[in-house]
């Protein structure tokens, strides 16, 4: 019996993987893709590198030092336990061998197809989205019971995100994986570049589809809730963030703190564009990027809400405000060596505060619609989830008093299974356990990991999700009890 086993043998709750991982056997997909693309646009599929290939593949240290190319992932999946790796590849090997994993279900997402929804031309891009949908729908369907597959939604415009939720419902996937932007074009670049947050001669920018995005994606998140899906973004499905991989030399400092980066400037853009008040009955996850920077986030935003809402600016940081005769008998009686050489003391002293051109909205938090800082916490906490490793101790952050307003946040444990830093597939829920001997986690905060909350991700928008599960008893009685605060 592995150590996991030995684990969830212990524990009165299952265990619910928000986000494990398949390597694609991809000449089983070529059918579907054929179907899907028509036969030119196959043809040139099959003469192209794939995305995750164009994202991994290899170029000398010389020649990333003239095109600053990143040093991107190499050595990515298991080797030592060959078993592991064809776990990952083999659907009806990982559903034998869940028991032994400690998991009772897994949610499971691309590998070898991350990317596909930043491709950059349109029909590739829905075509290859599509028919990998259709496969992973027929191959995996068998073992429903304990595993789905997420389906890839490209996010390029609405409307194909639409349409491919839909489609994703039709084929019976119950979860999809979302890309967290999309590069987009500079209608007018300045080829001098005098902003100083542009790099010189850039000529694209990275839409979050929140705050300041080129479309309303509303009716994505509307079709999202619609088809009884959560909105989970997953890094990586979509176009790589510019400026996240820099440097040539080492993949661990690009991977390092990378999915968070990204994640948190998504979570940003969707909070303050005002999704959550829209939309206040859908949940939205961002996978592997675990949770310390939402506790950060959370805090942050508070206290700029309390420092820059539309009041305390008008009351406290108007510049009309200023009285300029006080200032000036200030400025004389103390200024001292300050006022040598200087004649108009008056215009002098305009110079002073720290004044930009105001944006023609004041109200920045006008998207949230507010009044009280209270509910900042009804809009972000019940309705973001996190997903965190089974090694990740600053989950515990997720569950400290420290947080605003002493709120829980809601981690979903995320196995990351058939990646490089799972060494061992059959250790992953003993290594998780291991927070709660430690006393880093407690046994409710174990549940709520582990259980609870993936549960209440998935089941938000869709209450049947686990139906005809091995967990759907589990679920219901879940569902019954009160939500905590």
């Amino acid at each position: 019996m592995s150590a996991s086993q030995e684990v969830r043998e212990q524990l009165d709750h299952p265990v619910i993987d928000a986000d494990g991982h398949v390597l694609e056997f991809l000449p089983a997909a070529l059918p579907y893709l054929r179907e899907s693309l028509g036969p030119v646009l196959f043809e040139r599929y099959r003469s192209q590198t794939s995305p995750i290939g164009r994202i991994m593949g290899g170029t000398s240290y010389a020649e990333r030092e003239q095109t600053r190319a990143p040093q991107s992932a190499w050595w990515g999946n298991p080797a030592a336990k060959t078993i592991d790796l064809a776990t990952a590849t083999i659907p009806a090997l990982l559903h034998e061998r869940l028991p032994e994993l400690g998991i009772d279900y897994c949610v499971l997402y691309p590998t070898k197809t991350l990317g596909t929804a930043g491709v950059e031309d349109q029909d590739m891009r829905i075509g290859l989205c599509r028919g990998l949908n259709e496969f992973f729908a027929d191959t995996y369907r068998p073992f429903a019971d304990r595993m789905t597959v997420a389906g890839v939604v490209p996010m390029v415009t609405p409307a194909e995100a639409v349409a491919e939720l839909e489609h994703c419902r039709e084929l019976g996937l119950k979860v999809v994986g979302l890309p967290e932007g999309v590069t987009r074009p500079i209608p007018h670049p300045d080829p001098n570049s005098p902003s100083p947050f542009l790099v010189p001669g850039q000529t694209h920018w990275f839409d979050t589809f929140g705050l300041d995005s080129a479309h309303d994606y509303d009716p994505v998140w509307q079709a999202v809730r619609d088809n009884g899906f959560a909105a989970v973004f997953h890094g990586g499905i979509g176009h790589i963030a510019p400026y996240t991989f820099t440097s040539i030399s080492s993949y661990v400092f690009n991977h390092i703190g990378f999915f968070a980066e990204r994640m948190h400037r998504l979570c940003k853009s969707l909070f303050l564009g005002g999704v959550t008040r829209r939309f206040p009955d859908l949940n939205i996850a961002f996978l592997e990027c675990g949770v310390g920077w939402a506790c950060s986030l959370l805090v942050d935003i508070v206290e700029h809400w309390e420092k820059r809402n539309l009041d305390a600016l008008r009351e406290n940081l108007d510049p009309a405000l200023v009285d300029w005769d006080q200032f000036e008998q200030l400025m004389r009686k103390y200024g001292g060596s300050l006022l040598d050489g200087v004649d108009e003391l008056r215009e002098s002293l305009q110079t002073i505060p720290a004044v930009g051109v105001p944006p023609t909205e004041l109200d920045e938090f006008r998207h949230l619609g507010i009044t009280s800082k209270g509910e900042l916490r009804d809009l972000f906490v019940p309705r973001f989830f996190f997903g965190c490793e089974a090694d990740d101790r600053t989950m515990s952050f997720a569950f400290s008093s420290a947080n605003a307003f002493g709120s829980r946040l809601q981690p979903v444990f995320s196995s990351d299974i058939a990646h490089w830093d799972v060494e061992d597939m059959a250790g992953v829920v003993a290594e998780a356990w291991g927070l709660v001997r430690k006393n880093i986690l407690q046994p409710e905060d174990f549940r709520d990991f582990t259980f609870a909350n993936p549960a209440r991700l998935f089941t938000g928008t869709n209450p049947d999700f686990f139906a005809g599960t091995a967990v759907e008893d589990a679920v219901r009685g879940l569902n019954a009890s009160p939500q905590p605060a």
